[in-house]
């Protein structure tokens, strides 16, 4: 395997990416699935039987933080794009902000000795700390970083292809064994701590191969390289791109929903415990929900490049969605092997949506160039990344008041019936209402077809604006 990209400096060998950059950028989510995929799935978990908090509670603290954490991306994408680095715009974030992660991952996971107010403090801040200021100042220039190695829609759709999988790998490793893991380092708050304090040392090396492998190629870091002239966009100019931007909008609200229905994963865990009184049945689930989001990633791209992004996401990604949930619906408790299969088809078509959404986001920086004669790489995609924060927030939110609402309680052995209505609810009504969402959103995306010229048309303006500086 060729590895003459590999270096710090932002020196690309090639003008178009290789196999080994591919999986250097996949590499990057594997590492942020960790945590992102331990939040969906274990955080309220966490909150209410390690911390022994409150669900109502729970759910309060993390809607209050998504807001913070929602500001806080809209705040990355400034500085992302006023910060000027000779390592590029969006990948030297990986190099220097994977160590705090390493330190907010542990903290996270951590359960000081005070008592319920003091836990439920501790709980907001380092929430806080680690999901909207460490995890932000990553995730979002790692976002941009795939719109800036290439414009070819092609090259992005692999690159989106590539997170989906290696970032469903990581959801996967981490929603299936963290809690073995967790008995392997001691059980209890100890083992959760120890996990994730192991989990944030490897990623310390996984951004590291990220940042290494990975060169920026287009974009207004690259023109400032070349030129020496360097660009600043005010907020207000900002936003005043993003309301010109209709594919932003759609796309923003597809990772609303999209990231809701990840975090809904969450209710695997207790359906398996309480309504099919089988807790050790809560692997077996999360596989059969996420392992599908490794494999269909791949065996898309022929299709992708056959009928496009969108019109994957729409049929493939919707449809089997929809299919899933009603199998569930109909035999999750009268049938092992059917809950299973609706799981597996569910999963299939939440990847169908996670394997083109990020290209789908990178192809409306383009646009919003096009409508405005502006690139403006980090708002356009913190404001997009904004919808999983929002989606994550609801959705762990609406668990936590819906739980609490109908008398669900950690501490208890056995819930009443009550709460037993309210995590059915949750488990078979909630997805539904995000792929039905997502059915009328994606029906409105059409910038698959447009891209082309619209492509012909920047190329023209920036090869006038080559010849006027020259």
């Amino acid at each position: 395997m060729n590895m003459g990209n590999f270096g710090i400096q932002n020196v690309p060998k090639s003008k178009t990416i290789g196999l080994m950059e591919y999986f250097s950028y996949g590499i990057g989510d594997f590492s942020f699935c960790f945590i992102y995929g331990a939040i969906g799935s274990y955080i309220v978990f966490f909150y209410t039987d390690v911390a022994c908090i409150s669900a109502a509670t729970v759910g309060t603290i993390l809607l209050l933080s998504k807001i913070f954490d929602g500001i806080s991306d809209m705040l990355m994408g400034y500085v992302i794009e006023n910060v000027h680095s000779p390592l590029g715009k969006a990948r030297p974030w990986l190099l220097w902000m994977a160590i705090p992660y390493c330190a907010g991952s542990a903290l996270l996971f951590t359960v000081p000795d005070l008592g319920e107010t003091g836990r439920v403090i501790y709980a907001f801040i380092s929430y806080n700390l680690m999901a909207t200021t460490i995890f932000t100042s990553m995730n979002v220039p790692y976002g941009v970083l795939s719109s800036v190695m290439t414009n070819s829609q092609n090259e992005r759709s692999i690159l989106s292809i590539c997170r989906a999988s290696f970032g469903a790998l990581g959801v996967f490793l981490i929603s299936s064994y963290a809690p073995d893991l967790v008995v392997f380092f001691g059980g209890g708050a100890q083992g959760w701590q120890r996990t994730f304090l192991m989990i944030g040392l490897v990623s310390i090396g996984l951004f590291w191969f990220t940042f290494y492998g990975c060169k920026e190629r287009v974009g207004s870091g690259v023109m400032e390289q070349r030129t020496g002239k360097k660009s600043s966009i005010t907020l207000k100019q900002g936003f005043q791109i993003l309301c010109a931007n209709k594919y932003w909008f759609i796309m923003l609200m597809v990772n609303i929903f999209y990231t809701a229905m990840t975090s809904l994963y969450g209710m695997n865990l207790y359906f398996a415990k309480y309504v099919i009184q089988s807790e050790g049945r809560n692997r077996s689930m999360m596989m059969c929900s996420t392992f599908a989001a490794i494999i269909v990633p791949l065996l898309i791209i022929p299709v992708v490049k056959r009928i496009g992004k969108r019109n994957v996401a729409l049929y493939g990604g919707v449809g089997m969605g929809l299919l899933g949930q009603v199998i569930l619906m109909l035999t999750a408790e009268t049938s092992l092997t059917a809950m299973y299969l609706g799981l597996i088809l569910r999963g299939m078509g939440v990847a169908c949506v996670s394997a083109t959404k990020f290209g789908m986001i990178a192809d409306s920086i383009e646009y919003g160039e096009y409508r405005t004669g502006t690139r403006a790489e980090g708002f356009v995609y913190s404001a997009a990344s904004l919808g999983v924060r929002v989606g994550s927030a609801l959705a762990s939110a609406f668990i936590g008041w819906v739980l609490g609402a109908y008398g669900y309680d950690g501490s208890l052995a056995v819930q009443s019936e009550s709460a037993m209505r309210g995590i059915r609810i949750m488990f078979y009504y909630a997805p539904m209402v995000v792929f039905l969402a997502l059915l009328g959103l994606l029906a409105f995306y059409k910038l698959d077809r447009e891209y082309d010229g619209i492509m012909n048309i920047l190329n023209e303006r920036h090869r006038r604006q080559e010849m006027e500086r020259a």
